[in-house]
């Protein structure tokens, strides 16, 4: 088994963040996630389910159920993909009225992770720290202090829709 933390410091007010993280369109702004899409049950509910097309040299689909979740506060998952099974443990706290901590604890379990480790491991931590930094900017650009606009595709910067080195080249 391996795990990570993740922690990131938004410049936005806790609703905004958490509004931002909530809306799936500010997932697809990031390089790795190629889409992600509701698949079953209410969205931001307990038990539904999204799944996620991840980029990078092989490629991943990524299917998360949601197993809690509390509106500004707490959000939780169960995610499988490559014979890998990730719990994570996400909460969101107001810093100051204008800034949001980020802190995220992730666990994984899987017999690639067990043959692989020493690779799978770190390559899972950097895609999924890259992923809030990703969510860190666009929450920033896109999300002006007063409340969340919702990007369209269009909208996100071709030049923030670049892959980073180690993702690999996007398909759009």
């Amino acid at each position: 088994m391996g795990y990570f933390e993740v922690r990131v410091t938004v410049d936005r007010p806790l609703a905004t963040v958490f509004s931002g993280y909530t809306n799936l369109e500010m997932w697809k702004g990031s390089p790795h996630i190629l889409d992600a899409e509701w698949v079953q049950g209410t969205p931001w509910e307990e038990g539904s389910r999204i799944r996620l097309k991840i980029s990078g040299p092989a490629g991943s689909t990524v299917d998360q159920v949601l197993t809690h979740f509390e509106t500004n506060r707490e959000v939780a998952y169960l995610s499988h993909f490559s014979g890998i099974t990730m719990e994570s443990r996400l909460s969101f706290r107001a810093v100051s009225s204008e800034e949001t901590l980020i802190h995220g604890r992730m666990e994984f379990v899987g017999a690639l992770s067990r043959v692989v480790g020493f690779a799978v491991g770190p390559a899972i931590e950097r895609g999924t720290k890259q992923f809030f930094e990703d969510l860190k900017i666009l929450c920033e650009q896109f999300a002006p202090s007063e409340g969340l606009s919702e990007p369209s595709p269009e909208s996100l910067a071709p030049d923030h829709r670049k892959p980073h080195p180690e993702a690999g080249e996007r398909s759009d």
